[in-house]
């Protein structure tokens, strides 16, 4: 007999077909990602934390996860003695087994507690919750109160991680009332998996939500490259042309209701057609002030703040390249890269080294050129909010900003190979196939960051190796805006 967990409850009620994959046809199945892996990973971490808010609790964490009978059996008996606090809490029924991740009495009260690495409860984290709700009151153990314990994103840190890093919130009202729904779905999963016939699911939205689902290669395996999926910023359109039967962007026909930016991308892929409005880029170039600043930043953001003064999820710079041009053809580079132990020690505020370091390396005008200055503005503001010894500094440097992406995020210049996206990693290789990120040990923003906050934790993987590796990456991001931007006067003189 088949026994359904709560993340495969999820699953099931995602998709039936998932819960059928992941019992049936686990081949079909995707290792892990390490992007994947990281989430997992923190979710361990953030539950650990979560522990010390109820301490010295009895924890029922299997030593062999192919086998929970102790696990069960320990949970039964501390529950029968009235243990104050039991960790990974372990229920289960003919066809169920969950493990709580707190299961806690308030005087007379029963708490069940779930963690949570979110700032906020999501929708799936009511079915999570209510699944194991109906697996503990089938059980015997009927919790009087049932919370979600998630992330306060409001916590500053300041020393140790205290218990104001956390929220509880009450969510037992909604779990009960979700009880009938539960046991209803629950029965149609255990239907799907002892008929162990594949369910017929078409692909549609629920194959990302809430997760993207592992087996979704192998339901996707029709659907052609350049598909309507790919379709930029199509929303329902793309399912209202699938369920139409027009899976390539080819077969659109030409009738069809297209924005301009969906229309170039169709005709790039029938015609290889491109698009340049030369009179608008120049304009728009023709409007920056010279010495330009190529400037961008690498932030971490971390869902456990390492840094005294800020909170879960902020972006913290830590570094950032700066190509200065100046003339035609006179280049030269500036950059910073926080001392890891900085965030650590108490002493010195990293970012406030970094703002004493932008002081010295920008001049005292011309346009600050972004790729999505969204971000950059943002992270400055942030600075500014921080430090407001430096805010007429910072502000006035985003007075001075200017945004490269508006040149391709407004079509003025569309070249097939850029598909839908805008992005510098899309263009760069479209208009400059010779530029690489290949020969580099860090090629991505999220991994720098990620390897940077792992030489934040552990002082054995700050090396002068990993500086070299990030000084190189960021370097060669605004370096590639420089290239973008003489790629398109180039373009403007011919014209």
């Amino acid at each position: 007999m088949k026994s359904i967990s709560k993340s495969r409850f999820v699953s099931g009620v995602q998709c039936s077909k998932k819960i059928y994959f992941e019992y049936f046809r686990k081949d079909l199945k995707l290792p892990v990602s390490e992007a994947t892996q990281q989430i997992f990973d923190l979710g361990h971490t953030v539950g650990s934390l979560a522990q010390n808010c109820f301490p010295n609790g009895e924890d029922a964490t299997p030593e062999d996860f192919s086998d929970f009978s102790t696990s069960i059996q320990q949970t039964t008996k501390w529950i029968a003695e009235k243990k104050k606090t039991i960790y990974e809490a372990t229920f289960a029924t003919e066809n169920t087994l969950v493990m709580l991740d707190i299961l806690h009495r308030n005087d007379d009260e029963i708490w069940a507690i779930e963690v949570k690495s979110s700032t906020s409860v999501k929708e799936y984290h009511y079915t999570d919750a209510a699944f194991q709700y109906y697996v503990m009151s089938k059980s015997g153990c009927v919790p009087d109160q049932f919370f979600l314990m998630h992330i306060n994103n409001q916590y500053v840190k300041n020393g140790a991680i205290s218990s104001e890093f956390f929220h509880l919130e009450n969510i037992t009202d909604e779990v009960i009332e979700m009880q009938d729904w539960v046991e209803l779905n629950f029965e149609n999963l255990l239907q799907v998996l002892n008929s162990k016939q594949e369910p017929v699911i078409e692909i549609g939205a629920h194959c990302s939500d809430p997760f993207e689902c592992e087996f979704a290669h192998h339901c996707w395996k029709h659907v052609p490259e350049n598909s309507v999926f790919g379709l930029t910023r199509a929303g329902k359109k793309s399912w209202q042309l699938y369920n139409d039967g027009i899976l390539k962007l080819a077969d659109i026909p030409e009738d069809y209701n297209l924005t301009f930016a969906q229309q170039l991308q169709v005709n790039g892929i029938k015609n290889n057609e491109s698009y340049k409005d030369f009179p608008a880029i120049r304009e728009f170039l023709n409007s920056w002030e010279e010495p330009l600043h190529f400037f961008d930043f690498e932030t971490i953001f971390a869902a456990i703040p390492v840094l005294d003064g800020t909170k879960p999820y902020q972006q913290i710079p830590f570094q950032y390249s700066l190509h200065i041009l100046e003339g035609e053809k006179a280049i030269s580079h500036k950059e910073f890269l926080a001392n890891p132990k900085d965030f650590t020690n108490g002493q010195t505020d990293p970012r406030k080294k970094m703002i004493d370091q932008m002081k010295l390396d920008f001049l005292d005008k011309g346009s600050i050129v972004t790729y999505n200055q969204s971000f950059e503005v943002g992270r400055l503001k942030e600075l500014a909010k921080d430090f407001p010894e430096d805010a007429a500094f910072l502000f006035g440097l985003i007075d001075r900003i200017v945004d490269l992406l508006v040149v391709f995020n407004k079509r003025w210049y569309y070249l097939p190979a850029m598909g839908n996206s805008a992005s510098i990693k899309s263009v760069l290789p479209a208009i400059a196939p010779e530029f690489s990120y290949d020969d580099l040990e860090i090629s991505d923003g999220g991994s720098a960051s990620t390897l940077f906050h792992e030489s934040i934790l552990d002082e054995t993987q700050n090396t002068e190796q990993l500086r070299q590796n990030l000084l190189k990456y960021c370097e060669r991001d605004t370096y590639g805006m420089v290239v973008i931007y003489e790629f398109l006067r180039n373009e403007l003189d011919k014209f």
